[in-house]
């Protein structure tokens, strides 16, 4: 949809749709007054990989200046991988550089990797990662992976969906294997051409 995130299917079931009929005869779709419905969005693992190997995701990580232990780093990420291995868990393992820390030699790729519950915010509006598990139960570095988390979080925020015209409500996320599921109910002020 936006920033390099594409969506596998996206349904829409709106109710009590009111054009204008004029705007209509001439291709147009124009509503005379907001709708409201359901939305289904399927992202699929290979998507979602492909997002954050963008050079919009990968900016922004290495535009994030990280505190550790005292000293201001810079990650230069090497290869993102994302997987949805189902029982509602989402994993992430991540190659990446250092520059600027005397606690590890300056280019030594250093490895993260960590698996979470997505959770569905009070407001609808955003999907947080929680029950953070370490890959072999131990936690390479608290400040990268915190990091990596949030900026996963970043990833999967509601506003990434956004249409003109449009607001979303998550109501339900479920991550499967190799798809994440969003539910969500929209408000339909317009309808913008997705061409």
């Amino acid at each position: 949809m936006q920033q390099s995130l594409r969506v596998d299917e996206l349904q829409m079931q709106i109710n009590n749709v009111a054009i204008n009929p004029l705007s209509a005869a001439f291709g147009k779709i124009e509503l005379t007054k907001p709708a409201q419905g359901q939305i289904r969005v399927i992202l699929t693992e290979a998507d979602i990989n492909n997002a954050f190997n963008s050079d919009y995701i990968r900016d922004k990580l290495q535009s994030q200046p990280i505190n550790l232990n005292g000293e201001t780093v810079e990650i230069l990420f090497e290869q993102i991988n994302f997987h949805l291995p189902g029982n509602n868990q989402v994993s992430l393992n991540a190659s990446l550089r250092l520059d600027g820390n005397s606690q590890f030699p300056k280019n030594e790729v250093q490895k993260i990797a960590f698996s979470a519950v997505p959770i569905v915010s009070s407001n609808g509006r955003k999907i947080s990662l929680e029950k953070v598990e370490y890959a072999e139960g131990e936690e390479i570095s608290p400040h990268l992976t915190e990091a990596l988390v949030n900026t996963t979080s970043d990833i999967l925020d509601l506003n990434n969906f956004d249409l003109e015209g449009i607001d979303f409500k998550v109501n339900h996320l479920s991550a499967e294997v190799g798809k994440l599921i969003i539910s969500a109910q929209a408000y339909v002020e317009q309808i913008t051409s997705m061409q």
